[in-house]
Formats: C-alpha cells, sequence, structure tokens
C-alpha cells in the first residue's frame, strides 16, 4: 500500500495501534445486508499481534490461534472496563480485557436486486 492508500488519521490512530501490541481485545461484529439490516452477530477475542496503517490490524483468536485480519481502522477500539464478558456463540469467558472493538461489515446488494432496482 502505498502512502496515498493509507487511510486518514480520522480512522487509524498510530499511538493507539502501538499500545493494542501484545493487549488483548474483545472484538464484536455485525454482519448487515446493503440495506443495513443485521444478519448476524458473531465475538472474537484474542492478542493483537500487528496493528499496521498499512497492513491492518492482526487478532490471534483465543480459541483456535487463528489469525484473524480486521481493517486499519481503530475508531471503534476503546478501553474495556474491568469486567467479566462472556462469548456468547462459544460460552468462553473473557476476563478483564484490555480492550473492546467493534466492526460492521456491510455486505452489498446482490447482482439480481441491484438489476431489478434499475428495471
Amino acid at each position: 500500500m502505498n502512502k496515498k492508500n493509507l487511510p486518514p488519521h480520522d480512522l487509524f490512530d498510530d499511538a493507539l495501534a502501538k499500545e493494542l501490541i501484545g493487549k488483548s481485545l474483545l472484538i464484536g461484529i455485525t454482519n448487515a445486508d446493503s440495506e443495513g439490516k443485521m444478519i448476524s452477530r458473531s465475538q472474537i477475542f484474542g492478542l493483537v499481534t500487528i496493528a499496521d496503517r498499512a497492513k491492518g490490524i492482526c487478532l490471534r483468536d483465543n480459541q483456535t490461534n487463528e489469525e484473524k485480519w480486521f481493517p486499519p481502522d481503530t475508531r471503534g477500539i476503546k478501553p474495556a472496563p474491568p469486567g467479566e464478558y462472556r462469548n456468547r456463540a462459544t460460552g468462553e469467558v473473557v476476563n478483564d480485557p484490555d480492550y473492546f472493538g467493534s466492526w460492521t461489515w456491510t455486505f452489498p446488494a446482490a447482482k439480481e436486486e441491484k438489476s431489478r432496482k434499475r428495471n
């Protein structure tokens, strides 16, 4: 990614990104359709291994040890208040995560829907 393609500073906070490395992050993901209606929700918990303006944010999933990548956007990441949090999907209990994060993935309308809307 060249400098022209890097996210602006209001999308990616370099200081926060530096703090995230090695910290625990509980992420809530909402999948929405093209009209913004919720399709599903999920959660992922793990340690941040990379937080880079050009590459994005990499989280090593605590359950699977798999690396999951997120866009270079730190706006939805905040310090988490101490406490016990339960992953609704897996039942995993997360104690005192360092940070919370949230992303909404909005899926584009299917090609068939787009052509129907034009006619």
